[in-house]
């Protein structure tokens, strides 16, 4: 039954991840989210089985029906990102309701603010203020880590990256961090907790750094949220067994 229910799961988060792409399209350029999603090139409407989350991509051949424009193969690698996570979620947590809860909105907010900073190289206030009172609700309720504790992540958070934006803008005379990182951080540290948010921030610069030179050599300025949602969930999942052995080697 568990198996079963992890499926269903990766289905569930495919057809969500297919919406959050349209959301974290469209919110930047103030268009509804509502209605047939169309070509970029000619605005003709996505053929029916085109809308099929992952596999629709491969059945439309990768090209509009109606001008032969080529579609980002990036969507449907999302769409199986996220129902991956969907799944994975689910078969970790699934004992620990409320925390699985905070995961899934975690996971949908990076994967809506990934969509439109790799599109626009923004993140929407109006996601962050409608996910924050949601995601502080639901951490408050979990016991997977203290509410103060939480609490101290979201501030700890936003000083740091505050912090490290004054002092690029005024060391390099350039923004170093949009403004968007500074407050989505908000976010990161209410889920992740004081210990793990600078670890998520540590894990986001090395994996960016790692791959900036192999995917995004020609473009200027970098997205960084996708290094920041992958530094999260890295320090959401090893985080706690690091912290721990780190500890452990300093007798404490």
């Amino acid at each position: 039954m568990d198996f079963m229910w992890t499926i269903y799961m990766f289905i569930i988060g495919a057809i969500l991840t297919s919406f959050f792409i349209l959301i974290g399209m469209r919110l930047p350029e103030k268009k509804s989210i509502m209605g047939r999603s169309h070509c970029d090139a000619c605005e003709a409407q996505v053929p029916w089985h085109g809308l099929i989350p992952i596999v629709g991509y491969f059945l439309v051949r990768g090209r509009c029906h109606a001008c032969g424009a080529r579609v980002s193969i990036k969507y449907p690698i999302l769409e199986l990102l996220g129902a991956a996570l969907f799944s994975l979620a689910y078969f970790y947590l699934s004992d620990n309701v409320i925390e699985y809860m905070v995961s899934i909105v975690f996971i949908s907010l990076m994967l809506i603010v990934t969509v439109s900073d790799l599109e626009h190289h923004m993140v929407p206030d109006k996601v962050l203020l409608i996910i924050f009172p949601l995601l502080f609700v639901l951490r408050m309720l979990s016991d997977w880590i203290t509410p103060w504790t939480s609490i101290l992540g979201a501030l700890g958070g936003f000083v740091f990256m505050f912090l490290v934006a004054w002092y690029g803008k005024n060391r390099f005379k350039k923004e170093a961090l949009g403004g968007g990182d500074i407050k989505l951080y908000v976010l990161v540290g209410l889920f992740l907790g004081i210990e793990l948010v600078f670890l998520s921030l540590f894990f986001a610069a090395i994996i960016a750094l790692l791959t900036a030179k192999l995917l995004f050599r020609n473009v200027n300025p970098i997205p960084f949220v996708p290094f920041i949602f992958a530094g999260s969930l890295l320090a959401y999942v090893v985080g706690p067994w690091l912290l721990e052995w780190y500890m452990g080697l300093l007798g404490v």
